[in-house]
């Protein structure tokens, strides 16, 4: 079943009416048709299930018949992630750590950071369309791109780094922390000086294996194991 993403629908209503692109989507697209059910959520733990009564390409009305509230997860992962020189790399992570199940994304500015720009309202559009693809109701927040230095870190905040110095494996420390925050790098890594800020204000330093990822590659493989490792 194809699910809607709707973040202004009222839930106190009792009909929906979609925009007139979503419209055109059911109707030309899905060919749905009056009296098919769809699925709709607000992204924020909504689930709301409602019946076509009007099909038109300018615009599609539901009834809607059931709204269930579903808790948010109890791993509360919040991934600060360098954007990549290669905007498409960073999009690819937006998209699989979505679908993941991610509750915050917060774009990094580093001391290395190639990519010093990104697009806010583009990059949203792919969170939106992943918790539509894999049935999500939680939506991720997307924060604006912030200097590393500027942020303030969690108490379960773990940067992790390439530089040769002492660092514990991510799914050791991180086992029984279902909220925590993990710092990935850009593709130059942090600096000496990043790192050393991150450790002063409380993160761990740890590493991800044996071999060496990209950036994107990097937080997909953090995530996971913070997932996992508290599953």
């Amino acid at each position: 079943m194809h699910q809607f993403f709707t973040p202004d629908i009222d839930l106190n209503g009792k009909s929906y009416s979609f925009n007139e692109i979503e419209s055109k989507h059911i109707a030309k697209v899905l060919r749905k048709k009056s009296g098919d059910i769809l699925r709709l959520t607000n992204g924020k733990g909504a689930l709301i299930m409602g019946q076509l009564e009007l099909v038109t390409p300018k615009i599609c009305n539901i009834r809607v018949s059931e709204i269930t509230t579903i808790s948010p997860p109890k791993n509360t992962i919040h991934m600060m992630v360098a954007p990549t020189k290669n905007i498409s790399r960073f999009e690819w992570f937006l998209e699989k750590a979505t679908e993941l199940g991610v509750q915050r994304i917060t774009p990094l500015l580093c001391e290395r950071s190639e990519r010093k720009h990104f697009k806010h309202e583009r990059c949203e559009k792919i969170v939106h369309a992943a918790l539509k693809q894999s049935l999500g109701v939680h939506a991720p927040i997307l924060e604006p791109l912030t200097p590393l230095t500027s942020i303030q870190l969690d108490k379960q905040a773990y940067i992790a780094h390439c530089l040769n110095t002492p660092k514990h494996a991510l799914k050791e420390v991180i086992l029984g922390k279902p909220s925590s925050t993990i710092l990935i790098g850009p593709e130059g890594d942090f600096s000496e000086n990043e790192i050393a800020w991150a450790i002063e204000h409380g993160a761990q330093a740890v590493h991800l294996g044996d071999k060496r990822l990209r950036t994107e590659t990097a937080a997909i493989v953090a995530l996971h194991t913070a997932l996992l490792m508290n599953d």
